[in-house]
This record gives C-alpha cells, sequence and structure tokens, in this order.
C-alpha cells in the first residue's frame, strides 16, 4: 500500500512541476515578442520640394517651340524658356508664332544653382487686325516697296525679274510671278504645280544646330540616301551662307533641308523638288525668294 501511494504522490508531484513549466513558458514568449516602437525611426525621409513662387503675370511674343515640352516667349525684346505641361499645351494650339501673348507662370527653385519657369496660363492678345479681317492675306504691314526686283539665274542667263512682296508673321520676303504664296500656312509653291513646294519655319533664338541635324536625318531618310553638303560645296552657290544643308533624292523627287540665318533669325526650309520640266526654274526662284527674307 505504501509503495502503491508512493507511486501516486510522485506522479502528482510530475504532474504538478510540468503545468509550472508550461505556464511559465507561455508568459515567456508574449514578453519576447513584444513589439517595439520604431515607427519615428522606420517613417521615410520625405523628399524635398521644390520651392516655387506666387503666380507672376506676364506679356511677350511667342517665338517657337525649343522641344516638345519648352517653349519661348519673348519679353521686353529678352528670349525665355518656359515648361509646359501636357494639359496647357491645348492652349497653345490656335496662338502661332510670333503673336502677342498675356500669360501666367511660376518659378521653381529645384536647388541653389537651378531654377525652373513653369506656364500656367496663356491666351492670345487679340488685335485689331485680327477682329476686323485685314490682315487675312498676310500682308499691308511691311515698309519695304510693294515690288521690286530680284537677280535669277535660270539655265545659266542670269537676269532681274520682277517680284511682288508678300508678308507673313513676324516675316516678309518677295515672290517671282510663278510662285504664290500661303502666309498662314508658310508656303511658297509654283502656281503651275503645287507639288513644288518649299514650308518655311521660324526658328526660336537659341535653336541647337546638332538637334535640327537629326530631324533633317529622319525627315529626309523617308526619301533616300542622306548627304550634308559641305561649306566648300556651298561656296559659289546662293545658299552658301547655310548652316545646315541636307538633301535626299530618288527617282521621283528631290528634297532638301536647309537651316540659314536671315536678318538675325534662324530659318529651316523644306523644300520638296519632283522630276519634271518646273525642276529648272523653281529652286533658283525659291532660293532667291528665300534670300529676300527680312523679319518683320
Amino acid at each position: 500500500m505504501r509503495k502503491g501511494n508512493t507511486v501516486k504522490v510522485s506522479a502528482s508531484l510530475l504532474v504538478l512541476l510540468m503545468g509550472f513549466s508550461l505556464v511559465a513558458c507561455g508568459n515567456s514568449n508574449p514578453a519576447a515578442q513584444t513589439p517595439v516602437n520604431n515607427t519615428e525611426e522606420q517613417s521615410p525621409t520625405p523628399e524635398q520640394q521644390p520651392n516655387e513662387s506666387a503666380a507672376i503675370e506676364a506679356e511677350g511674343i511667342l517665338t517657337g517651340w525649343a522641344d516638345p515640352h519648352t517653349v519661348e516667349i519673348r519679353v521686353n525684346e529678352k528670349p525665355m524658356s518656359f515648361q509646359v505641361s501636357e494639359d496647357l499645351q491645348k492652349s497653345l494650339d490656335d496662338i502661332d508664332d510670333e503673336d502677342s501673348v498675356r500669360f501666367k507662370y511660376v518659378e521653381k527653385t529645384i536647388d541653389a544653382t537651378t531654377k525652373q519657369l513653369v506656364l500656367t496660363e496663356i491666351a492670345k492678345i487679340e488685335s485689331s487686325d485680327d477682329n476686323n479681317g485685314s490682315n487675312a492675306g498676310g500682308t499691308g504691314t511691311s515698309d519695304r516697296p510693294k515690288t521690286s526686283e530680284l537677280e535669277v539665274t535660270v539655265e545659266g542667263m542670269t537676269e532681274k525679274r520682277p517680284v511682288t512682296l508678300a508678308q507673313a508673321k513676324g516675316y516678309s520676303l518677295y515672290v517671282f510671278e510663278p510662285m504664290a504664296f500661303d502666309a498662314e500656312d508658310h508656303e511658297l509653291t509654283m502656281k503651275i504645280d503645287p507639288d513644288y513646294e518649299v514650308e518655311i519655319e521660324k526658328l526660336p533664338a537659341n535653336y541647337n544646330l546638332d538637334a535640327l541635324k537629326m530631324d533633317a536625318k529622319e525627315e529626309l531618310s523617308e526619301t533616300g540616301e542622306v548627304k550634308q553638303l559641305t561649306a566648300e560645296q556651298l561656296s559659289n552657290g546662293p545658299m552658301k551662307d547655310a548652316k545646315l544643308y541636307m538633301m535626299s533624292q530618288n527617282d521621283k523627287k528631290t528634297e532638301y533641308f536647309i537651316v540659314k540665318e536671315l536678318d538675325g533669325n534662324g530659318f529651316i526650309f523644306h523644300i520638296q523638288a519632283p522630276i519634271g520640266e518646273p525642276s529648272e526654274g523653281f529652286l533658283p526662284m525659291a532660293y532667291a525668294s528665300l534670300n529676300s527674307i527680312m523679319n518683320e
């Protein structure tokens, strides 16, 4: 009997000891897993935001696009570049180069040496000519003579031929009788065949010639192999002062991309010259007209 009782007591003690052990283990885990409040240390450091000025109002002359997101406006004869958001780009669709504009912008200070001008609003300043249509044809405001003569060499013969003044926004030029000038589209064409065409593009003051060269290669490569003429090759021709003269051709046409500065402004001349009889006089007359460009 005593032996049996001893065994029962020992078993009871063992059960009690195991119970205490389990309780002790159960109490240790929460203490070991108590979360540490590291919220302050783990919070991400906020990025430094650029300082932004209050909106500034100004007026100027729209010069043109420097790139797809940057527009240049001439304010008090000083060119200024502004960043343009995609939403605001739509506001510029109805504004042409050399139009007077009223606009708002903010100045963002990125760091100690970098500032960015961001356009927030822009609108064209309507002129009396816009309202009454008196300048619809693009002529009538220049001080240059309405008619004149220009020297041109066609089929080896050099002579002076009569020309008439034509005006677009920002410039004027003289045009020969066989040709027509569309002031709104800035296009010079042959009346007999409008496929003989020059598209005139006025450049902003800070244009990049290397970037234009890349544009020319892309544009001309659709026609054929692209070639660039050197200053020596141009030295005896009407485009001897061209900053860039590139061309390509196939069995149907010759295409040109010419950058030249005239009267203090840069221009691109996109020329399409089909292979045909009118091509003999087209380029000489086109070059003479283009070289007569003056800023207005």
